[in-house]
């Protein structure tokens, strides 16, 4: 299969490996143009088939090999070459790993991960120490990143477009590239179904975790994740919104026992795959404050037997002025992200995995936001009894981070070189 010099290295290295477990003939395909088929139609076609990640990529492809420039090349009739590895679309199978496998990742948003620089950042982070990346699967508007039945069985006249074209080819090449996988899903904020299904819709934007019909939606979804080969589903906005809302009308059962309930139910459909199961929390609810914990619904002691890992969320900008006597917040990274897990251990013990979400973004930082900002908060979390971290950066901009990742491995090879 001819590629483009310009493509990633990393790139071309899962195209070559791939293409090796191929016989020769297999690696074109020929392909009669029928009336009214373009370059586009064609490749939609072979995309579960070939190496390449997108439509367009495979579109390239196809003008490479058959020495065309558009579809207006193409005529019915005409036989055209498609580069292909296989005679079966790829399909991706979970890596099982124990809960307290020590995870050091990124977040990735539904755009990166719809495009090759998803694996440019997996093979950053990768020569850095990183072997996590977290992708948003379902984010905060309810659009699902990649094509699903699901949405349009509960509501048909539900709307969204993917912005994964190939979701296990995705996993299967971040596997190759020796990356754990976890897809993101938030849970009840939810904007496309609060909005199509209004009877879901307990306040703008978000869904009711009462509902049976919502949480068999969500159900669904996660084991259908499951099915696509990812090694571990995080739950997010797996809470109430704050505030009132009209979910607690006619309902005798507290916000933290439906929460409780739902996430149990969750983790009896997922145990069989074997998957991980992580849950963000909010950093505040942390300290404890009972009006947080009856309003979000997050009690997590009652949450921890149903979870293999928490995920604290203890970005030192999302504290108000003032907390704790401290007043900005956001220039003692290193202080808040220590004490959130010194809470947390104290409020599960040794019964669940801590792996905190750490700031990667400028917010608030008044004392000079860049490597040795995120520095200090790794360190913070490796010095509490955290196993691993994850690094969030909503436009998954981590520059700053790699350089703290280099000086972190830079230290750890002088520290070893001393003994």
């Amino acid at each position: 299969m001819i590629m483009r010099e310009s493509k990633a290295l990393v790139f071309m290295s899962i195209v070559f490996f791939l293409a090796t477990t191929c016989s020769a003939t297999d690696n074109l395909r020929l392909h009669r143009v029928k009336k009214g088929e373009n370059l586009r139609k064609i490749a939609s076609m072979y995309l579960d088939y070939s190496a390449a990640y997108t439509l367009d990529e495979l579109i390239r492809d196809i003008e490479e090999v058959n020495g065309i420039s558009s579809s207006s090349d193409i005529l019915p009739g005409q036989v055209i070459r498609i580069p292909v590895v296989g005679n079966k679309p790829i399909r991706a199978r979970s890596i099982k790993r124990q809960r307290n496998f020590v995870a050091r990742g990124v977040y990735i948003n539904k755009w990166t991960a719809g495009s090759r620089k998803l694996f440019t950042i997996a093979n950053r982070i990768s020569r850095l120490g990183g072997n996590t990346i977290v992708f948003d699967a379902k984010d905060v508007t309810g659009n699902l990143s990649y094509a699903s039945r699901i949405p349009r069985r509960f509501c048909p006249d539900a709307r969204y477009k993917p912005t994964i074209e190939d979701l296990p080819k995705l996993v299967e090449y971040l596997h190759l590239m020796d990356m754990h996988v976890v897809a993101r899903v938030c849970v009840f904020k939810d904007m496309l179904m609060s909005d199509a299904m209004p009877h879901w819709c307990i306040r703008r934007d978000w869904i009711n975790p009462a509902d049976p019909e919502v949480q068999e939606y969500v159900i669904d979804i996660l084991k259908e994740l499951a099915s696509m080969g990812v090694d571990e589903i995080q739950l997010d906005y797996l809470r109430y919104p704050s505030g009132r809302t009209s979910a607690s009308h006619g309902i005798t059962k507290t916000r933290a026992d439906i929460i409780t309930s739902f996430l149990e139910r969750v983790n009896h459909e997922l145990k069989p795959t074997g998957i991980l199961l992580s849950m963000d929390v909010f950093g505040i609810v942390l300290w404890k404050h009972n009006e947080d914990i009856a309003t979000l619904g997050q009690d997590i002691p009652r949450l921890v037997p149903f979870l293999d890992i928490i995920s604290p969320m203890l970005y030192p900008s999302h504290f108000a002025d003032n907390f704790s006597g401290i007043p900005n917040p956001a220039d003692r990274p290193y202080l808040f992200v220590s004490q959130g897990i010194s809470r947390l251990r104290t409020m599960v013990g040794q019964r669940v995995t801590i792996r905190p979400w750490l700031q990667a973004f400028p917010l608030k930082v008044t004392r000079g936001f860049g490597p040795g900002f995120i520095q200090k908060q790794i360190q913070a979390a490796l010095d509490s009894g955290a196993r691993g971290w994850l690094l969030w950066s909503p436009g998954n901009y981590y520059r700053p981070a790699y350089m703290a990742m280099d000086r972190i491995a830079l230290e750890n090879m002088e520290r070893k070189a001393g003994k």
